[in-house]
């Protein structure tokens, strides 16, 4: 993975947006007093790599995974297919954490190239093509290990299974499906990566990247337990976050030149990841293992191991902060280079420790209520007060984001104060209310109910959809963070936001037209077609529902209400107009839902049978109603909101006429005093009467 990095000083000089020197906003070469090679990082690197390779073997053989025996009537898994499967994992994950690692470094650590911002430094483009790289590898991999867990899941001699064999796994299995979509997103990144030499391009080939991570979580250990809407949100959470701190670090370790820049850049939010690795991991531990089984259980040994790694690698972070970051700020690698070496050693015995985990059987789990597979959690009593306010079920993923954002606004804020600039109360207690009503809605009893019951569901949707924007879009958050977040002539966060608001996609998502598009199809397309029995029976399908929901809400309202800069600002007449024609869009759903005579999700409600809801199409037609009737209150804020936006406009024009004719007057110009020349024109218009 290091041979694309080698790329000799000349050579970097002709890359597109490349540069040496000060241009690439690094200091000093890896050779000679400043540190040591490029071939000494590399066998580092492979030290760490086989270091892994041990852990994952050892945990392999002393946890038992591959010591399988026959159950009766059952054939035995084949102890090689584990072995290779255990270690493709391993493999697999190295791949993954470098491209992320690599293409984020490229997206992110450094700024533009000097003269053109947009351009990709030299060192940029090292990561960007290494990152492309390690993708291909990814890609490869994850096709490998399909004919591997085939014969994994079917308990047969890998040469049992045929290409026929294969595309029956990959069309009638979820796992199947999993590996082949990473797969493509991860070869679509490597092709983007290759083909991009601006940050934009960067950015897009991370994103394909980090998305490559996600389709595999929701198919292992974690999404077949009793807990596993909480313990697949937490693995989301883990594997996201430990592919950037892992691999930023190894982009750092590879980079050509001292990266103090880019060190920077990355120690600053490498203790968030840090902190959200170590947090989810808990979750993810917790969710999966009993306490009572931390010692008795392969499984339980096995994840105690990598917890104590990680803890160790936390450790090594905190020196690396406090020791090598200022080394590396003054021109010395060598600190940095012998902190990294070992930090990445245990990060790669983490990712075998995992790899290890991933064909190791959890501790069997009794199941004493069968709906508690399909839900993720027991069947709820009947509805009540006490029991939607009472009985939660946190929403991990939305339950995170809640704290992070609020943290960061607060944040803002006090930095706003603290320099003398004032911001309103009340945008910071509309910002704070919409991410409380939004924890309500997904992690109460709310969110247990809204699965069993089409009009407890339909409820979550109307805030989701109305309340939660419009109190997230009045608190105006993007203007906070333009006024709080410092200018960075390199490019930075400020930098990054502005671009996003003025972008093309931006440009064209606010208009108008799209934005009511989007808000309005997403009410007919999930109820009236297969999508809402999907999102209720697949937690990625409930997780887009929801993040979906939220965000076509948010972009509506700011168009209509936001206080935020846009790119396409619209009049206040066109505003009211096409709120209206929401609300009747917003009834006639409603109205069609109360008069329906066909269930909804029929398959979904039946099959898990609740004893206490009582006739199902008439729990349907309240949802209806629920649909209807909810926007009356948003209706009333959203109209008072227009209305008091549209006179404070009206009081700034006027200001700003009389401003122009005290100015005219002053300088004894009647002709530019608006006020006379609006009166000259009505007197126009009354000759040519006339």
């Amino acid at each position: 993975m290091t041979a694309s990095t080698e790329t000799s000083q000349n050579t970097a000089a002709t890359i597109p947006g490349g540069g040496a020197g000060p241009r690439s906003g690094l200091h000093g070469h890896g050779r000679g007093p400043q540190g040591p090679g490029r071939g000494l990082r590399a066998l580092a690197v492979a030290a760490a790599v086989l270091a892994g390779l041990a852990a994952a073997v050892v945990a392999l053989d002393l946890g038992g995974a591959v010591d399988v025996d026959a159950l009766p009537g059952l054939t035995a898994p084949d102890p090689a297919v584990t072995w290779a499967a255990g270690l493709l994992k391993y493999a697999y994950d190295l791949a993954m954490l470098a491209a992320v690692g690599c293409m984020v470094a490229a997206a992110c650590f450094l700024p533009g190239r000097q003269g053109d911002r947009a351009r990709l430094t030299a060192q940029s483009w090292r990561w960007l093509r290494v990152g492309a790289a390690a993708s291909a590898l990814w890609a490869v991999v994850a096709l490998v290990r399909l004919p591997v867990e085939a014969a994994n899941l079917n308990a047969v001699p890998l040469d049992r299974i045929g290409t026929q064999d294969v595309w029956f796994y990959v069309s009638e299995f979820e796992q199947g499906r999993a590996l082949a979509l990473a797969a493509l997103l991860a070869l679509a990144a490597a092709v983007l990566a290759l083909r991009a030499f601006t940050i934009p391009g960067a950015v897009g080939a991370a994103a394909l990247a980090v998305a490559a991570t996600f389709p595999p979580v929701f198919t292992g250990h974690s999404a077949s337990n009793g807990n596993h809407q909480i313990a697949v949100d937490g693995l989301l959470i883990h594997v996201v976050a430990a592919a950037f701190w892992a691999g930023g670090l190894f982009a750092l370790f590879i980079a050509r030149k001292d990266p103090a820049v880019a060190a920077r850049r990355y120690s600053r939010t490498a203790l968030f990841a840090y902190a959200a690795v170590g947090g989810s991991g808990l979750i993810v531990f917790c969710a999966n293992v009993a306490l009572t089984d931390l010692w008795t259980t392969p499984y339980g040994r096995i994840a105690l191991a990598k917890l104590a790694v990680l803890a160790a690698g936390g450790l090594l972070g905190w020196a690396h902060r406090r020791r090598a970051l200022p080394a590396v700020a003054a021109g010395d690698r060598r600190a940095f280079t012998r902190l990294a070496a070992a930090e990445l050693a245990l990060m790669a015995i983490a990712f075998g420790l995992a790899a290890s985990l991933s064909v190791t059987p959890p501790p069997a789990e009794e199941l004493a209520d069968p709906n508690t597979a399909v839900l993720g959690f027991p069947t709820p009593g009947p509805l009540s007060v006490a029991s939607v306010a009472l009985d939660w079920y946190p929403s991990i993923l939305f339950c995170t984001a809640a704290i992070a954002l609020v943290g960061a606004y607060v944040a803002g804020v006090v930095r706003l104060r603290r320099r003398g600039d004032a911001w309103p109360w009340y945008r910071t207690a509309l910002w704070i209310a919409g991410w409380v009503a939004l924890v309500v809605t997904t992690s109460s009893g709310l969110g247990k109910y809204g699965m069993v019951l089409f009009s407890a569901h339909m409820v979550q949707h109307m805030a989701l959809n109305m309340l939660v924007p419009i109190l997230l879009v009045l608190a105006a958050p993007v203007t906070l963070a333009l006024r709080a977040l410092r200018p960075d002539r390199a490019g930075g966060p400020r930098e990054w936001l502005l671009a996003a608001v003025h972008s093309r996609w931006s440009r064209f998502v606010s208009k108008p037209l799209v934005a009511l598009f989007i808000y309005l199809t997403s009410l007919y397309l999930m109820y009236f077609t297969g999508m809402f029995e999907w999102a209720l029976r697949s937690h990625f399908g409930h997780l887009f529902m929801t993040a979906h929901f939220l965000a076509a809400g948010s972009l509506f309202f700011w168009v209509i209400i936001g206080p935020d800069p846009k790119p396409r600002p619209l009049s206040y007449p066109a505003k009211v107009l096409l709120y209206f024609v929401s609300i009747v869009f917003h009834a006639i759903f409603g109205l069609t839902l109360m008069l329906s005579t066909t269930l909804i999700a029929g398959d979904w409600y039946t099959q898990i049978a609740m004893p206490w809801a009582g006739d199902l199409l008439a729990d349907q037609r309240a949802g209806g109603g629920i649909a209807w009737a909810f926007g009356e209150i948003p209706s009333l804020i959203i109209i008072g909101v227009l209305i008091a936006q549209w006179t404070r406009s009206e009081d700034r024009e006027g200001r700003r006429l009389d401003r122009m004719a005290e100015r005219a007057t002053a300088s004894g110009r009647p002709e530019d005093d608006p006020h006379e020349v609006y009166n000259a024109y009505l007197a126009s218009l009354d000759q040519e009467r006339r």
